[in-house]
């Protein structure tokens, strides 16, 4: 083979690998497309066979939506409508411990969508256990509004680009000598101070693992196994931070009231909420 031939070997199979790279990815996508097109179809005709109250028309309509939504996750396809559209269909189901899952997983990707926030309130309505985390406050809201509506993405890219504006205004005093520009340079690090304060602590919140009950009743022990005493029970939907695993067991804090118990001085259990529960009967947010 002659040297100078190779460039142009390399060449082209630089350019065969980048075309089809593309080409598979335009298939990925269009595949994708028809399947969560499909899982949408599927979900519509459970809806109108429970209009009609066909009701395991409905129900066989919905755990194909189901299927065809898992696929899609488990593909790598992965967007906010579909973890909503596949909280809908267990819902449908009457599962609604892995609903609350896909809405919470729905609910950080779409942080504005309403009809999220008020899918998980109904749910929870009919819950046995009575919740204790709560909303933060409206006031908390208002006042750090880009942390609550936009999303750990969103807040990122927005971080970025307040960064590079800022270089950009230190640059043109540097090298432009715009002494204008001082004020400018005020306001964007005082953005970009608070848009890093809140990308960490919402990337911590986000590295937090939650998981929700999906036993229609379960109990917490004392210790990782069957061998441990029961300290109380929780229903579907609980919601738990899951703080360490070990075997195929999780040790959590339920986010839900339990009846308070005291120890022989009278002095109130302060991790009375804390205890192990089974791996099978918790889903990962």
């Amino acid at each position: 083979m002659r040297p100078k031939n190779i460039p142009i070997i390399f060449l082209f199979s630089f350019v065969f690998i980048f075309v089809g790279s593309c080409l598979a990815d335009a298939f990925a996508r269009d595949n994708a497309s028809d399947t969560f097109f499909k899982a949408n179809k599927e979900y519509g005709s459970g809806q109108k066979a429970m209009a009609e109250k066909k009701k395991e028309d409905a129900a066989g309509a919905f755990e194909r939506a189901v299927t065809l939504y898992e696929q899609l996750l488990e593909s790598g396809f992965v967007n906010g409508q579909l973890y909503y559209n596949l909280g809908n269909a267990y819902y449908r189901l009457g599962m609604p411990g892995k609903a609350i899952i896909y809405y919470r997983r729905a609910e950080e990707l779409l942080p504005r969508d309403a009809d999220i926030k008020a899918n998980i309130s109904l749910l929870k309505r009919d819950f046995v256990d009575r919740e204790t985390i709560g909303e933060a406050p409206e006031i908390l809201k208002v006042s750090f509004f880009w942390y609550f509506y936009l999303n750990l993405s969103e807040i990122t890219f927005i971080t970025i680009y307040i960064y590079l504006a800022l270089i950009a205004s230190i640059l043109s005093i540097i090298f432009l000598r715009l002494q204008w520009i001082r004020k400018i340079i005020l306001i964007f690090a005082s953005c970009f101070l608070v848009l890093v304060i809140s990308l960490g602590i919402k990337a911590y919140q986000n590295s937090v693992e939650m998981g929700v009950v999906i036993a229609d009743e379960s109990k917490i022990r004392y210790g990782p196994g069957e061998e441990y005493e029961p300290r109380f029970k929780v229903h579907e939907g609980a919601e738990v931070r899951i703080e360490e695993k070990r075997d195929k067991w999780y040790k959590v804090f339920v986010f839900v009231d339990v009846e308070d118990v005291h120890d022989d001085e009278g002095k109130k259990e302060v991790e009375f909420k804390t205890g192990w529960i089974s791996e099978s009967e918790v889903g990962k947010i």
